[in-house]
């Protein structure tokens, strides 16, 4: 728990400008301003601050304030802060549902991790109420692939090497493929790779982009493993205490988020890779058919497990989204 004295100017406050009764809301992200998750959270903010309505968000981007992902849930609903910007991976140790966005060879395109996202965005909404909150919109990842220091193209490359991982799918996934994986913050992972702590990073070409990891590694292995999401979320009762008109502005900027994000992932891709070519970077994207079907059994195990933690829940889940993608789970 957090001592909210501490965090000064992080919680709601009101204050009075002109006559006019404004309500000023901080938000965190411990995401880098360019990243597609910072741009999600800047639109958003200025749809808000732009409404009319009375709310002023400023929003705190690169953990400026302190808090990484995995302390969002607890600050959120302590009020320290009342709005923040959480990878969903970081959930899952509270519910692991929030790891059905980043199974393993789910989801191959945006389309089908919207469908993915929209089958179980109601039991996202209903874990975030039980604490208090409430989810706003989601900020989806381009695919992870591996980054390193060499073409991870076959069974052989990827034996041993220590690999960054954001969830504990992404673990299981690694150990089983015959890696080294170390679950890591994102904050951490710069540092890691500057003293060769890690030898790799699973991520997306857009966190290589953000991070510049053109100074640490040279290659990125396209393997389409999975599109995660961060989740933005609100404390109840800082929502609740804004006058209707700020409710609404709150509740309309974050439909417009959701629908900008998604479509924003469209054109990331073929963005980042343009500007990782232009740093020197290998994009490699192409893997042997042994390695895909060598991922695809360590795949298999990791969902299996996954169905196992989540019951009715997670087989309700693939099962609404295997309707809408023409697939059976």
């Amino acid at each position: 728990m957090f001592n909210k004295l501490l965090i000064a100017g992080a919680v709601v406050a009101a204050s009075v400008s002109m006559g006019h009764a404004q309500t000023a809301l901080d938000m965190t992200n411990e995401y880098e301003p360019n990243s597609i998750h910072g741009q999600g959270d800047q639109f958003f903010a200025e749809q808000v601050n732009n409404s009319g309505a009375g709310v002023e968000i400023t929003l705190h981007l690169g953990g400026a304030l302190g808090f990484r992902s995995a302390d969002n849930l607890d600050a959120v609903g302590d009020g320290v802060v009342p709005i923040a910007d959480t990878l969903g991976g970081v959930l899952a140790g509270s519910d692991p549902i929030f790891l059905v966005g980043s199974l393993p060879f789910v989801a191959a395109n945006p389309e089908e991790a919207r469908a993915l996202y929209e089958a179980a965005r109601p039991y996202y909404e209903a874990f975030f109420e039980e604490h208090g909150q409430m989810l706003l919109y989601a900020s989806p990842w381009p695919s992870s692939g591996l980054w390193a220091n060499e073409v991870v193209d076959t069974v052989e490359a990827l034996a041993g090497l220590t690999m960054r991982t954001y969830d504990v799918n992404g673990t299981r996934t690694l150990i089983a493929a015959g890696a080294s994986p170390i679950q890591l913050s994102w904050a951490d992972v710069v540092p890691q790779l500057a003293t060769g702590g890690i030898e790799g990073v699973l991520t997306s070409a857009e966190g290589g982009v953000n991070a510049s990891f053109h100074e640490h590694l040279s290659h990125f292995t396209e393997i389409n493993y999975a599109m995660p999401l961060n989740f933005v979320h609100m404390n109840r009762d800082a929502f609740e205490a804004l006058p209707p008109e700020g409710q609404q502005a709150i509740v309309d900027a974050a439909a417009a988020t959701d629908a900008r994000n998604w479509q924003a992932l469209a054109d990331r891709v073929s963005l980042n890779y343009e500007t990782l070519r232009g740093q020197g970077v290998i994009i490699v994207e192409e893997i042997t058919p042994e390695l895909q079907a060598h991922l695809a059994d360590a795949a298999s195990v990791v969902l299996e497990d996954w169905l196992e933690q989540t019951g009715d829940a997670g087989a309700a889940v693939l099962s609404a989204y295997g309707e809408s993608v023409g697939r059976s789970y």
